[in-house]
């Protein structure tokens, strides 16, 4: 047997060893990730279970609202849960707060009070609110039997702007008076918020 052959099986047994109490604590890991996070953060809902999630959304960060502007789609069309095609240029002459939103989102479930208290803070001004979710009508209906949002709701289908993309949610645009984009948000947001008040009203001037 030569020098070299002991060596490289020595090595060979080291590696090996090595693999196997990394994969050994690449485990232990993910279950500490599991036993530790968020639930209904890491793991899809089931159908027709709700997320357990605190009961204000008081506990998430506010918004930081740019002046960054985008392109306009007036012609993107949207439809409401009784079927009426709504295109984004009918909301010209209004800013429109844009949120996308899904069922089994539990951020997004989460920030929806928050957003229905800015939206009743401005209802006799000119804002209009769209809650914009890809879920098929059947979902959505079902889900709001147990969670009656008081925003209006909207069904997108795959045509949606790449301006308003990735397709995560939740995610919040802000569309000036004349359809351009002055804000985008990714993650859920407390919008109870004086600061967006003032920003939504500043554009209103505009």
């Amino acid at each position: 047997m030569s020098r070299g052959k002991p060596f490289f099986i020595g090595l060979s047994a080291g590696v090996a060893l090595a693999l196997v109490v990394l994969q050994m604590w690449g485990k232990y890991l993910d279950r500490a990730v599991v036993l530790n996070a968020n639930p209904w953060l890491i793991q899809p809902l089931q159908r027709g279970s709700l997320p357990k999630m605190p009961k204000s959304s008081d506990m998430l960060p506010r918004p930081v609202l740019p002046t960054a502007t985008g392109a306009a789609h007036d012609q993107w069309t949207i439809h409401s849960l009784g079927g009426k095609a709504v295109a984004l240029g009918d909301f010209r002459g209004k800013v429109v707060f844009l949120n996308f939103w899904s069922t089994s989102c539990g951020p997004c479930i989460v920030e929806m009070p928050g957003i229905e208290r800015l939206q009743d803070s401005l209802r006799n001004e000119p804002v209009a609110f769209l809650a914009v979710t890809r879920d098929d009508e059947h979902s959505v209906r079902a889900f709001l039997q147990k969670v009656p949002f008081r925003l209006p709701i909207y069904l997108a289908g795959d045509d949606t702007p790449e301006d308003f993309g990735p397709q995560l949610v939740p995610r919040t645009f802000i569309l000036s008076r004349t359809g351009r984009q002055v804000f985008r948000g990714m993650g859920g947001l407390n919008w109870d918020d004086q600061d967006a008040r003032q920003f939504l009203r500043g554009l209103e001037a505009q």
